[in-house]
C-alpha cells in the first residue's frame, strides 16, 4: 500500500468577508525513478558504511515540497534491553537515490551515533531503576 504525503503551506492572512468561499488546488509534478524499496536500501548502505551495523531503516514516506524526496526512517536495535528505537531520518533524493543530509535529522553520521547513544543510555538507566 503506498503512503500519501500532505503538503502544507502557508499563505498571508487576506482580507476576506466573513463565510466567503476560497478554493485552492495545487499540482505537483515530479518523475519518481526511486522507489521507496532503493530508498531504504540506499538509507540502510548508507547507515552501514558511515555509522554501524545495529541500525536499520523502515518504510519510507513521499515528502512533497519544492524538492521532494522520500524521508525514512531510521531505528537501532539495543539487543541487550530487546528494543529497536526509532533515532531519526534519512532523507533520499527521488531521482537519484542520493542521501540528503540537509533533510535529515540527525544531519550527519557523528549526530546519529551521538543520538543512538543518548537512546542507549537513557534505557540503561530507566531499567537500572525498575
Amino acid at each position: 500500500m503506498s503512503k500519501v504525503s500532505t503538503l502544507t503551506s502557508e499563505m498571508p492572512v487576506l482580507s476576506l468577508p466573513v463565510e466567503a468561499e476560497v478554493r485552492y488546488r495545487m499540482e505537483v509534478v515530479f518523475r519518481l525513478t526511486v522507489t521507496p524499496f532503493v530508498a531504504r536500501q540506499n538509507a540502510n548502505v548508507y547507515l552501514l558504511m558511515n555509522v554501524g551495523n545495529l541500525l536499520s531503516s523502515d518504510e519510507p514516506g513521499l515528502v512533497l515540497g519544492e524538492t521532494p524526496y522520500w524521508q525514512v526512517p531510521i531505528f537501532c536495535a539495543f539487543p541487550e534491553f530487546g528494543r529497536r528505537e526509532q533515532i531519526g531520518v534519512l532523507a533520499v533524493d527521488v531521482n537519484s537515490g542520493a542521501i540528503l543530509l540537509e533533510h535529515s535529522y540527525p544531519s550527519t553520521p557523528q549526530e546519529i551515533e551521538r543520538r543512538a547513544e543518548a537512546i542507549y543510555h537513557s534505557l540503561g538507566t530507566s531499567s537500572a531503576g525498575t
